[in-house]
């Protein structure tokens, strides 16, 4: 390991000396430049290496148009990867931040984790999972370059850790989590004792105004070490009396003159209105003391307030949807709604008087987060605004030939910004994101305005709720509403304000993601002129959600105009979301998963939405979600089975072998058994004395607390017994099941005597013509189009995936009978593969459906080109505009009376 790095210290060394001979310009001499750096660390060459030279890429903005990147070496195993912009020798690189991001943006797939800027000169590193805006670190290409070398380490192959000087989370994390230990230490000390020696709103300003005197400290506006010292006097005297005379003195207009808080100036900001201080124990100050000596200038408040507000109430991390936001995902909301378009304007303008009214707008800009936690998305946002209003006094200056420093500066200020939020605590703390991030913005941009006294934010982040609350005017909504499913909205929330909130939405319907209210409150608010981008479960392209939520949204004339379909959650929450964002002007170019597509529909598809199918009469009381148990004590062993029935035959009428999600999945595995009372009194039930007395026992409790009357009355039925499944079962010799949620909706044949249960979706035909057709790639379109999905699966609906779909309407009967026969080969096929190899149908598709010379994908590919066929449909056409033009044909069918061939059709005949 050490002759490595010794090697590529060499390495490193000899690079600068061979940088020495070039003129630092960028066209002729940045391959030459970048292939070198690539020997350092190992590589015969940057393209040896897998690296693309002037990749080329979109710009990312709406305007359109692409650009090329120098370098992009893209993320593989081991190998984290990098984007490389480089600029001639002399360049000011602060300027291009914007253009790298850009880029970064726009690469997929295996989008790499860093990005560098070069002039020749000087090297500077961006973390983009953790630490977007600003340099993880800045070398120099001289003879202390070979000593840096583990910065520049994820270049190596294999992607060694880097070690960076300016890892600003690194620093965040540690003082959040120590100031949060302090506070769960300070919260905890009464109840050691038996009782609540703070109240918790005293206790959180304590806290919040500790890190503001810290955080000032560091930045230059206190007085230098005066809460370092402060601290240690404590430790000797009085902690009430020293920490309560900084606090008043942060809030007295002017400068104190004179004592032991000299030098102090007037902070204001709302936070120091009210001095609430707290006798701290040694201990509880050596803490404190422990803080105060970390280094505060250089956290980030993005992140600050997230981690803060964990390590002071770990218990309700997750209470009421609330999760961690990463700043590269913010960066997704913020760049395409709010810096793409200021960008885009200020290239636009070229004359004084049109820089000049950008001026105006850019002052009275307003962008409101009305779900903002403790701040991260408003001061991201505002630390963009700050640079674009660099960028347009740097164009102004330039138009004029004047110095940027002569002019006068100021014009975005947190005024600007408006939060709203039921936490309290992340209100107070949203407060003081925003108040430090003026001083950050100043000192990062070296602006010319006052940083104290701190603007009083009391009126602009309130504790409110968003639902139920009037929003102040804005330009531009941005956030991450709660993440909350339909489902879990009364349990959580509690059926009182669940009620209310659909008596304030009353024109939705079904169980909707909680998001999606925050969605139709956006829609309504904005001006045409407003933009918006917020944060959603992935849920939100799907059924309910997005009749609720984006259709919404697009009916009040927003057009999606950069989006991500679905993504893992970069925080704890196991969950997928989307990223969207609208405005309601045509833009140049559409962004949909980082590419530039030519629609996107509210399905988050840049395929034709096909949304607005309708349910076809044919097809209905043919699709069946499984019958739900409610119940695990329904549920009994073969054996079991076999032996009440032994006992008394009669049980028989009621004990079924069953199928579950699990069973479909693994079709050789033995199957258990249910007690099935089907529709039965409960009289009736009673004289299956062994059953009836194993739901009285298993089930019954259970249900006695169930809020669900049904479920509670009638404990010993099914919540879903579905009467009219059973009735389609009787005349079948089997159905079609597939899991209710997978990656590809694989329906296979079950034999109708077992009863499907739990999560199952179920097709009542026998007819190997009707799984043909399901099972082909047209149907997987449709599917695909329709479906909702969990974490990244496909979620089979019946109404909208089987309901909607259109059957061919004159297949020829002897292209009918090939298509059952391709499927019953289909069948037979896996049928012997799953029991030979003891797989699951699930690995068999893994395994050999994409291997385009497996059996298995042989067997598809006929199957599909047979089923085209029977549709009149050619390889090349756009399926799903064909499907949907055919719904429509039929929908209108039925409404005149006409017949239309479902999947029960004239030509098909039960195969059995």
């Amino acid at each position: 390991m050490f002759a490595a790095e010794a090697n590529t210290r060499k390495n490193l060394a000899d690079f600068v000396l061979f940088c020495r001979t070039l003129k630092g310009n960028e066209r002729k001499e940045s391959q030459t430049f970048l292939d070198r750096l690539f020997k350092a660390f190992g590589h015969a060459g940057a393209i040896e290496a897998g690296a693309e030279f002037e990749a080329t890429l979109s710009k990312g903005s709406q305007k359109g148009g692409t650009g090329f990147a120098d370098l992009v070496w893209r993320s593989r195993m081991g190998t984290p990867g990098v984007v490389i912009e480089m600029k001639s020798k002399g360049e000011d690189l602060s300027k291009h931040y914007a253009q790298v991001e850009r880029y970064w943006m726009r690469i997929a797939p295996n989008r790499p984790r860093y990005a560098m800027l070069c002039n020749f000169q000087d090297i500077w590193i961006f973390d983009f999972e953790n630490q977007v805006d600003e340099p993880v670190d800045k070398l120099v290409i001289d003879e202390t370059l070979p000593s840096q070398a583990p910065a520049l380490s994820f270049l190596e192959s294999g992607g060694k850790r880097p070690v960076f000087k300016n890892n600003q989370v690194e620093v965040t994390e540690h003082n959040a989590r120590r100031m949060g230990d302090l506070y769960q230490n300070l919260y905890n000390r009464g109840k050691r004792q038996g009782f609540q020696e703070f109240d918790e709103q005293q206790l959180q300003r304590f806290i919040l105004q500790c890190v503001m005197a810290m955080f000032a400290e560091d930045r230059g506006l206190l007085p230098q070490d005066m809460f370092v010292s402060l601290v240690e006097d404590a430790k000797n005297g009085n902690s009430y009396d020293l920490f309560s005379g900084l606090f008043q003195a942060m809030n007295q207009p002017g400068v104190t003159r004179s004592g032991r808080y000299k030098g102090v100036e007037y902070f204001n900001g709302g936070l120091f209105s009210q001095i609430e201080p707290l006798e701290l124990t040694p201990e509880e100050l050596q803490t404190l003391d422990t803080c105060a000596r970390a280094d505060w200038k250089n956290i980030r408040p993005s992140i600050f307030g997230n981690i803060f507000e964990s390590a002071t109430d770990p218990a309700s991390r997750h209470a009421h949807g609330i999760h961690f936001t990463s700043e590269s995902d913010i960066r997704q909301i913020v760049r395409p709604t709010i810096s793409d378009y200021w960008e885009d304007r200020i290239n636009n303008a070229n004359t004084i008087g049109e820089l000049n009214n950008l001026q105006m707008e850019i002052q009275s800009y307003r962008v409101l987060d009305p779900a903002c936690g403790s701040g991260n998305f408003l001061y991201v946002a505002y630390q963009e605004m700050k640079r674009i209003e660099k960028l347009l006094l740097d164009k102004i200056a330039e138009r004029r030939r004047s110095n940027v420093g002569q002019m006068q500066m100021g014009y975005v200020t947190p005024l600007q910004f408006f939060g709203m939020d039921t936490n309290p605590f992340a209100v107070q703390l949203a407060r003081v994101t925003m108040m430090i991030a003026r001083k950050i913005a100043i000192d990062k941009y070296e602006l010319d305005e006052p940083v104290l006294p701190l603007d009083t934010l009391d009126n602009n982040i309130t504790c409110q709720d968003a639902l139920f609350t009037e929003w102040p005017k804005a330009d531009a909504v941005i956030g991450n509403p709660p993440f909350l499913g339909g489902r879990n909205l009364r349990r959580d929330l509690g059926d009182e304000y669940v009620e209310k909130i659909y008596g304030r939405f009353p024109e939705v319907k079904g169980q909707v993601d909680f998001c999606v209210f925050w969605f139709r409150r956006t829609a309504d608010h904005l001006p045409q002129s407003g933009r918006a981008g917020l944060v959603g479960t992935n849920s939100i392209t799907q059924n309910v959600n997005r009749t609720a939520g984006l259709d919404y949204v697009v009916s009040k004339g927003g057009i999606i105009h950069s989006a991500i379909s679905t993504q893992k959650w970069a925080g704890d929450a196991a969950v997928h979301v989307s990223i969207v964002n609208w405005a309601y002007e045509q833009p140049h170019n559409l962004f949909l998963d980082n590419g530039i597509v030519e629609s996107i529909s509210s399905s988050l598809k840049t395929n034709i939405s096909v949304s607005s199918a309708t349910r076809l009469k044919a097809n209905l009381n043919k699709s069946f979600e499984a019958c739900q148990l409610a119940g695990k004590g329904f549920i009994i062993s073969e054996q079991e089975a076999q032996q009440w029935i032994a006992e008394d035959p009669k049980n028989q009428e009621v004990l079924k072998p069953m199928i579950d999600g699990k069973g479909l999945i693994y079709p050789f595995e033995p199957l258990n058994w249910v007690i099935d009372f089907n529709a039965m009194p409960l009289e009736k039930a009673s004289l299956y004395q062994k059953p009836f007395q194993r739901v009285r026992e298993k089930v019954k409790p259970k249900r006695d607390n169930n809020r669900d009357k049904s479920r509670r009355e009638k404990w010993w039925l099914y919540s879903r017994p579905l009467p009219k499944m059973r009735v389609a079962f009787q005349v079948l010799s089997c159905y079609f099941a597939a899991p209710k949620v997978s990656k590809l909706a694989i329906f296979i044949p079950v034999d109708s005597t077992i009863l499907p249960c739990e999560a199952n979706m179920v097709i009542a035909s026998d007819d190997f013509y009707v799984l043909g057709i399901i099972t082909s790639d047209t149907h997987r379109q449709w599917v695909k189009a329709q479906c909702s999905t969990l974490k990244g699966d496909t979620r089979y609906t019946n109404t909208t995936c089987f309901e909607t779909f259109p059957f061919p309407q004159t297949p020829d009967g002897k292209l009918v009978e090939q298509i059952r026969s391709t499927m019953q080969e289909l069948h037979q096929y896996r049928s012997e593969q799953m029991e030979k190899r003891q797989w699951g149908i699930t690995k068999l598709y893994n395994e050999f459906f994409n291997e385009p010379t497996s059996q298995l994908s042989k067997l598809h590919a006929k199957l599909d080109a047979l089923v085209l066929q029977a549709y009149g449909f050619k390889p090349n056409d756009d399926i799903l505009a064909k499907l949907l033009d055919l719904n429509i044909e039929l929908a209108a069918k039925e409404q005149r009376g006409e017949p239309v061939i479902g999947p029960s059709a004239p030509t098909a005949r039960s195969t059995r």
